[in-house]
């Protein structure tokens, strides 16, 4: 499928935060991010809604729906996902995108290597690695989910300055890269997902835009449900 300079709407839940973007013209012209205390069944829409009146765009002008499609939260990426599929039902075209990649994008200022991270548990992250030129984003290596020290191997065994970013982004330099004046972590207001974020990376992957039905999670480890199942415990 083709598309040429589309408007993209972008949904992000697999996190803290509820957020809604809409570009166009090159340019983000219309996001709402926030944390709630809500659950993000119970904002998304809301914040779509507000989010295309804010830029005074019709749905219907929307050329391509993009969410957030993991890692992170399982019950957030669901509801992100859902609302893109009801949305899309009647044949609009959708896309799925890293949550790891689309933070990066929010650091795409900076030139060297992005390494986006997510808590996953203790001493567990879902990280990635993205090469930036300042303009342009290129994958250094597959999203994946493992121990920090992990983190701190990739870090080190690049030559170049490193940008870390994400939810653990502060605590990882703080830990592991104190004295280690390359590695920098990502401006507050950039550390959080967003929906701009998964609007660009959006943007970079329009070879992969499908249907509502070919729309998936990546959630890079088993739910739970698949470990108890493969423990002999599901009810």
């Amino acid at each position: 499928m083709n598309f040429d300079d589309p408007t993209v709407l972008g949904i992000e839940t697999s996190g803290k935060t509820a957020s809604c973007a809409v570009f166009k013209n090159g340019a983000v012209v219309s996001e709402n991010t926030f944390l709630t205390r809500l659950t993000h069944s119970q904002v998304i829409l809301p914040t779509l809604k507000r989010t295309l009146e804010d830029c005074e765009t019709d749905i219907r002008d929307i050329d391509l729906f993009a969410v957030a499609a993991g890692p992170g939260s399982y019950t957030g990426l669901r509801i992100g996902i859902a609302a893109i599929k009801g949305i899309c039902e009647s044949g609009k075209p959708c896309i799925g995108v890293s949550t790891l990649e689309a933070l990066a994008f929010g650091a795409l200022a900076a030139k060297g290597l992005i390494i986006p991270a997510l808590s996953a548990r203790q001493g567990v992250s879902y990280f990635g690695a993205y090469l930036s030129d300042g303009a342009s984003l290129k994958k250094y290596r597959e999203d994946s989910v493992g121990e920090e020290l992990g983190i701190k191997s990739l870090a080190e065994g690049f030559d170049g300055d490193v940008i870390l970013t994400g939810d653990c982004a502060e605590r990882l330099k703080h830990e592991f890269f104190a004295d280690d004046e390359r590695v920098r972590v990502s401006p507050l207001n950039h550390r959080l997902q967003s929906a701009s974020g998964v609007c660009m990376a959006a943007l970079s992957h329009l070879d992969e835009v499908t249907d509502a039905a070919g729309l998936k999670a990546r959630y890079l480890q088993n739910t739970m449900a698949e470990k108890l199942k493969d423990r002999g415990e599901a009810p």
